[in-house]
């Protein structure tokens, strides 16, 4: 849809401020008829009305004047339904007036560029088959679509009405009639042609006159449904007089033979589909000078290709699908120099002949056949850096395996049966760097292709070094770790049966384990040397056998997140002497956990979360006394801490408390640098220690969610901080909107949520500063003031359903929808959540 904007600031929402803005212009009111028209027709301000009433009555064009006299009225309703009203009050004009510019009006009042009659209403269509001419009167619009598969036979009359619209630039037409407009090439402007025609008998002249056609879609059924092809068009030799034809999508034809058809030479894109009774292509088809993509698919009685497709000089994209007698194809038209990458090729032929593929650096290869050809003629291939295998090992080994590709640099392939031959001595592809095994999951099934493959390939274990390696989705798969690369700088194992520990040393930089576990993971430690671990939460429990002395290399351990019933907790902070990056989730019952914290001092720790401490103060006190240069400190689920300790934390720049009903006061809590304090579902977190909070001038993001429902409202001491981000939210309480929010002028993104009680106050349209605005779950019974529409808004959040009790309704709400920014319903990751230092 192509948005119109108004020259002088006209908005047919804005009645009094677009008065003004017109009355105010030097021509006013000779240049403005047709906006004083609307003005008048609309309008609920009597004393605007009744002076556009008087300028059209005595001074407008005869073509208003006459149409002036209907007593329809147009709606400022703003909805799917009407819109549809509008456009009605907009024929009903037109059929008093056969000179008023609908297009002018149309323009105005429904603000768009675009006329769709798809399923557009009763009324509205009946109008127009009574009176075909008013679609002439639409002169100006760009795009149009036209479907009369549900309409009446009567609507033919319309669509001959399109040549008078000379300014289109898209058209879009469904229609069952035998015959579209003869004088097309009237259309001067037209760029996209959009044609299903199932009945079509035979191509107008005007249609091969289209000279500045850019794209053609032309289809002998509908878009949708099983329709059976139309058999009446099978000449298409009038397509070469489409000169500046860059893009032909054509098909459901029962067309047999095309080879004397030749293409225009401007085409860069070719779509074929559904001539199922075609046996032969263009003949010149590789000749055609710029084509970069060709499509192909639904050609049942296709069994070759011309000669001339081993010529494409600039082919990049090739798909064939469904054709089943195709059995050979040039090996120069595949592989050829000039083409860079074919994409799913689901067809069962091989290639023959000579070929060159010096340029070719990517390939998919989806059948066996297909894949034995690439494997016999490696040697072809000396730049092939990206090979991805979606396809079960061919009947025959090959005379090379991968390791024949030298510049191989990625490698994706399908987990299949007998396919370890295909990766024998893998490592001697040096530049080999990303690896990618995976089982492809079929939803409709609900299974995971080859799933019962249990083996991963022993030829991993001689490479050297990877940059990454992902085993994904493969269920019965046990991977030992003796046959992984000695290195690897990312390794990423998700959904697969176990991982079993071997017997060789391995390192690897980032590992993350999901929804897999590790059989023996005292050995598991033993063998891995790592920086950061994420071993998943399917092992836990395990900890407790865990004898962290006998890790490998525990010194590099920078992240490391501790479950269950973690023994002799002192003993393993003292052995990772480096970490960076700490999380413990407690064992509940185990007390000595909460002692073994505070052993000995953690230096290098910058970031710490712990969840489930059942310890008291004291204990948190110690803790963080022998953590000085924490940064990131997140407390979750621990009970029986009321108040924070008298603490001092110089580096700390982020601090989170999420469920933590207990926590009262953080007035002992000294923390000069901190930049970013997020409290969730902390019920007792109250006025007092917002206050507290509020005293921290170093604060840029502040976010209260969900805490105590006892205080009346928020601390207008927030309003001294200069804040980038605030959040605040009043579930189950008749707390208000703060108005002092409205001075805060550092703010970039506003949240206030959950005000079920609460106007939203004036004063916060002065924040014209404000990117991003929540107001989700506000149901706000005043409508907004008209002053929020000189916010500036990139985004707004607000969540609609007509489920939702506290939903605020659009009615009230179309102030802040001035704008055509992003509607969201939740706020961005990056908006409600900072980066852990």
């Amino acid at each position: 849809m192509i948005i119109a904007n108004h020259e002088f600031g006209f908005n047919f929402f804005e009645e009094e401020s677009s008065f003004k803005n017109i009355k105010a212009c030097k021509n006013y009111p000779e240049d403005f008829y047709y906006e004083i028209f609307v003005l008048a027709k609309s309008t609920k301000n009597k004393q605007i009305r009744t002076e556009c009433a008087n300028i059209i009555k005595k001074q407008a064009p005869e073509a208003l004047q006459i149409a002036f006299k209907s007593r329809k009225k147009i709606t400022t309703t703003k909805d799917s339904k009407a819109f549809d009203k509008k456009l009605e009050s907009i024929l009903e004009y037109g059929l008093l007036s056969k000179d008023l510019d609908l297009f002018k009006l149309y323009k105005l009042v429904c603000e768009r560029l675009t006329l769709s009659l798809e399923y557009r209403s009763k009324e509205v269509i009946e109008l127009f088959i009574e009176t075909p001419r008013l679609l002439g009167q639409f002169n100006g619009i760009k795009e149009l679509t036209i479907s009369t598969s549900r309409q009446k036979e009567g609507f033919s009359n319309v669509v001959n009405n399109i040549t008078q619209l000379t300014s289109l630039e898209k058209l879009e037409l469904d229609i069952d009639y035998k015959y579209i407009p003869e004088e097309l090439e009237r259309l001067v402007n037209l760029k996209e042609f959009i044609l299903a025609a199932p009945n079509l008998v035979w191509i107008p002249i005007g249609m091969t006159k289209l000279k500045t056609l850019k794209k053609l879609e032309f289809r002998g059924s509908f878009p949708f449904g099983d329709d059976d092809p139309n058999p009446n068009i099978v000449n298409f030799t009038w397509l070469t007089e489409l000169t500046s034809l860059k893009h032909l999508r054509m098909g459901s034809f029962e067309v047999k033979d095309l080879s004397n058809v030749e293409l225009p030479a401007s085409l860069t894109k070719l779509e074929l589909f559904r001539l199922k009774n075609l046996t032969a292509l263009p003949e010149t088809l590789g000749y055609l000078p710029k084509l970069k993509t060709l499509r192909l698919s639904g050609m049942r009685e296709l069994e070759q290709f011309p000669a001339s497709v081993s010529e494409f000089k600039r082919l990049e994209f090739f798909e064939a699908v469904s054709l089943p007698k195709l059995k050979k194809v040039p090996a120069a038209f595949i592989f050829g120099p000039n083409i860079k990458r074919f994409k799913s090729l689901h067809v069962a032929f091989i290639p023959y002949g000579e070929m060159s593929a010096t340029k070719l650096k990517s390939i998919v290869i989806r059948n066996q056949k297909l894949l034995s050809f690439v494997l016999d003629n490696a040697l072809f291939f000396p730049n092939l850096k990206d090979i991805e295998i979606m396809c079960d090992a061919p009947k025959q080994k090959s005379a090379y395996t991968l390791s024949a590709f030298k510049k191989l640099d990625t490698l994706a392939y399908r987990l299949a049966h007998n396919l370890e031959w295909v990766l024998e001595d893998i490592h001697e592809c040096k530049n080999l760097k990303d690896v990618l095994v995976y089982g492809i999951y079929n939803p409709v099934k609900g299974k995971i292709t080859n799933a019962d493959v249990a083996n991963f390939p022993q030829a991993f274990s001689k490479i050297k070094h990877l940059k990454t390696l992902t085993v994904h989705r493969a269920e019965a798969l046990v991977l030992n770790t003796d046959n992984l690369p000695r290195k690897t700088d990312n390794l990423t194992i998700k959904f697969i049966k176990q991982v079993k520990p071997g017997t060789e040393d391995f390192l690897v930089k980032n590992i993350e384990l999901v929804r897999t576990p590790i059989t023996e993971l005292q050995k598991f430690h033993s063998l891995i040397s790592a920086k950061k671990m994420k071993l998943g939460d399917v092992n836990d429990g395990k900890n407790e056998i865990l004898d962290f002395n006998n890790f490998r290399n525990p010194e590099n351990i920078k992240e490391f997140n501790f479950n269950g019933n973690v023994k002799d907790l002192g003993s393993a902070l003292k052995t990772l002497c480096n970490l960076e990056t700490l999380s413990i989730d407690f064992n509940k019952s185990n007390t000595q956990q909460n002692n073994d914290l505070t052993t000995y001092l953690h230096p290098n720790l910058k970031n710490l979360t712990i969840t489930n401490f059942n310890g008291n103060t004291s204990v948190i006190k110690l803790l963080l006394e022998h953590t000085p240069n924490i940064r990131f400190l997140e407390i979750k689920d621990c009970e029986s801490i009321a108040e924070f300790p008298k603490v001092t934390l110089n580096k700390l720049k982020t601090l989170k408390l999420f469920y933590n009903n207990d926590i009262q006061s953080i007035e002992n809590l000294e923390v000069p640098n901190i930049e970013t304090f997020k409290v969730l579902w902390c019920e007792n977190f109250g006025y007092n220690a917002i206050v507290t909070a509020s005293r921290w001038k170093t604060l840029k993001f502040l976010w209260l969610q969900s805490i105590s429902k006892e205080f009346e409202t928020y601390p207008e001491t927030i309003a001294d901080l200069n804040l980038d981000t605030l959040y605040i939210n009043a579930p189950y309480t008749k707390r208000q909107i703060p108005k002092w929010i409205g001075g805060m002028k550092s703010l970039r993104v506003l949240g206030i949520e959950k005000f079920w009680y609460s106007p939203l106050p004036v004063e916060l349209a002065e924040l014209t500063q404000l990117k991003i605005m929540s107001v989700n779950g506000c149901d706000f019974t005043e409508q907004v003031s008209d002053k929020f529409k000189n916010l500036n808004l990139e985004q707004l959040i607000y969540r609609f359903s007509k489920f939702r009790g506290d939903n605020m309704k659009w009615s009230k709400f179309k102030a802040l929808a001035k704008n055509e920014y992003r509607l969201r319903r939740d706020f961005d990751k990056e908006d409600s959540e900072t980066p852990i230092y």
